[in-house]
C-alpha cells in the first residue's frame, strides 16, 4: 500500500476526472518501483527496442524500426483496461516544484491484449523527452469488468544511460527495412537501358541493405519491356535492363554470387496494366532472405510476474 499525501491526492482526483472517473475509485496502479525499475536497451542497425517491464502488467515498448518512426506500444501480460480513451499525463514526482501534471490528451485504448495502447512518433517523442527530465507518463482508464480506473505508469529511475544507448541505436539505423527494399521496381525510358538517378538511389539502398544483412541468400533481378517493338528485340532489350541493375548492385558491392539476372520481354506485363506503357518498361529486384516467416517487430519478453503491484 502506497501513502497518498494531500499533494498526490489532488492530481489523482485531477486524472479520475480527464479519464471520466468517478473520483472516489482509486483503483489499481501498474508500476515498478524505485527498487526494480529497469529499463532494457535491445539494438542493432536493423532495429532498437528499449522495454520497460511494468510488474503485474507486462511490458512498456519504445521501438524504432529501420526506414520508419518512432512508436511507443504498451504490452500487457492480459490487459486489464477498456477499450476506449485512456487519459495520458507526465507527472510530476512529488519532491519536485511545479506544475504535477502535463495533460497529453486521450490516446486509444483497443480491445485486445497485445498492443492496445499505440502511439504515433510524436507522443512517444514527448514520452521518451519526459522520462529524460525525470517525469513520469502514466496512463488512466477503467478496467474491463468494473469503473474502477486502472493506471500503468512509466518510472524515470535507471533510465538515463539507457536512453542515451538508445539515441545512440537510432543515429545508426539502416535508411530502410527488409519490407520497404525485398521487393523494388526500377523503370526505364522507351527502348532504353539507362539507368536514372532515381533508380541508381534506390538501387543504393537495396544494396545497403543486402551488404548489411547477412541472411540474404539471393537478389533476383528480372527485366521486362513493354509490347512495344518486335519479340527479338523486346527480350534483347529486357536482357539489357537487367544486366544493368545487376551490374549497378555489383559494383555497389553486392557479391556476384548473389545475384540471379532473368529477362522475359514482354511476356508478363503488369497486373491490371493492359495498354503498353511506362510502367511495363521496368526491372524487378527481388530478395530472398532465411528465416524469412520471423516476425519484424521485436520479441518482447513479459515482465515477471512475482515483481510489486502497487494498488492504491
Amino acid at each position: 500500500m502506497v501513502p497518498i499525501t494531500m499533494k498526490s491526492r489532488h492530481w489523482i482526483v485531477a486524472v479520475l476526472v480527464m479519464a471520466g472517473l468517478p473520483s472516489g475509485a482509486l483503483g489499481t496502479t501498474f508500476s515498478a518501483g524505485i527498487e526494480n525499475s529497469r529499463w532494457i536497451l535491445s539494438d542493432s542497425i536493423f532495429a532498437c527496442t528499449l522495454t520497460h517491464p511494468v510488474p503485474g502488467y507486462g511490458e512498456a515498448v519504445f521501438y524504432h524500426r529501420a526506414g520508419e518512426s518512432l512508436r511507443f506500444f504498451l504490452q500487457p501480460v492480459r490487459n486489464p483496461m477498456r477499450a476506449g480513451e485512456a487519459a495520458l499525463v507526465i507527472e510530476q514526482p512529488s519532491w519536485k516544484a511545479g506544475k504535477p501534471v502535463d495533460d497529453l490528451g486521450y490516446v486509444r485504448v483497443e480491445d485486445n491484449h497485445d498492443r492496445p495502447v499505440e502511439l504515433s512518433s510524436g507522443t512517444s517523442e514527448r514520452m521518451l523527452a519526459s522520462l529524460r527530465e525525470g517525469r513520469r507518463p502514466t496512463f488512466t482508464r477503467r478496467a474491463r469488468q468494473s469503473d474502477r480506473p486502472v493506471r500503468v505508469r512509466l518510472n524515470h529511475v535507471n533510465y538515463g544511460s539507457p536512453h542515451q544507448s538508445f539515441r545512440r541505436c537510432q543515429s545508426e539505423l539502416l535508411p530502410v527495412n527488409y519490407d520497404q527494399v525485398q521487393r523494388t521496381v526500377v523503370l526505364f525510358d522507351l527502348d532504353k537501358s539507362k539507368l536514372s538517378q532515381e533508380a541508381r538511389e534506390r538501387l543504393d539502398d537495396v544494396a545497403l541493405y543486402v551488404k548489411a544483412d547477412d541472411r540474404i541468400t539471393q537478389v533476383y533481378v528480372d527485366g521486362h519491356t513493354d509490347s512495344i517493338g518486335t519479340p527479338l528485340r523486346n527480350r534483347e532489350l529486357s536482357e539489357a535492363r537487367a544486366e544493368a541493375v545487376a551490374g549497378y548492385l555489383q559494383d555497389q558491392g553486392v557479391p556476384e554470387d548473389q545475384l540471379v539476372t532473368r529477362f522475359h520481354g514482354d511476356r508478363y506485363p503488369v497486373a491490371g496494366v493492359e495498354t503498353p506503357g511506362p510502367r511495363h518498361r521496368r526491372a524487378t529486384v527481388r530478395l530472398e532472405r532465411e528465416n524469412d516467416d520471423d516476425e519484424a517487430d521485436p520479441v518482447v519478453t513479459q515482465a515477471q510476474r512475482k515483481d510489486l503491484v502497487i494498488v492504491d
